[in-house]
């Protein structure tokens, strides 16, 4: 029986708090025109049962990747969950959470903290690396462009 892994990492980013979660939250209007190389499109799902759900395409590891998800947010937390439940990414897991914490610093400074928990398909999935580096690159891409606004 396959086991839940969890992997993490920080990103410190010089913009505040409340700058980048407004602009990561609001993602189908703000995130592609911030981060163009890695967010392809962004199309919200209509309709009753498919509340919230959204459809990516995104540039990961240089390839082009879809995924549809569901996204719940913490205003209070300044953190969403991003639920995965179709598309590439599920090709290797199943199952895919990630976690998106912005942390306050002082100085106009913040932490973003990304989390996954995932449950690989077999022993021969990878870990999900290449989203980490992902995140890593759309957070600074996002920071990069705040800063010049």
């Amino acid at each position: 029986m396959a086991q839940i892994a969890k992997s993490m990492i920080e990103v410190e980013i010089n913009v505040s708090a409340d700058k980048i979660f407004q602009a990561i939250k609001s993602t189908s209007r703000s995130v592609p025109k911030l981060s163009p190389e890695k967010i392809l499109s962004v199309e919200e799902q209509i309709g009753d049962d498919s509340k919230g759900t959204k459809n990516w395409t995104l540039s990961v590891d240089g390839k082009v990747e879809k995924m549809k998800e569901r996204v719940v947010i913490d205003e209070a937390n300044k953190s969403m969950t991003v639920f995965v439940f179709e598309g590439d990414v599920m090709e290797n897991y199943s199952s895919f959470k990630c976690y998106l914490q912005i942390i306050p610093k002082l100085h106009g400074r913040s932490i973003a903290r990304w989390s996954w928990e995932y449950e690989k398909l077999n022993a021969d999935s990878p870990a999900p690396n290449k989203y980490m580096d992902f995140a890593v690159y759309l957070t600074k891409d996002i920071e990069s462009n705040l800063l010049k606004t």
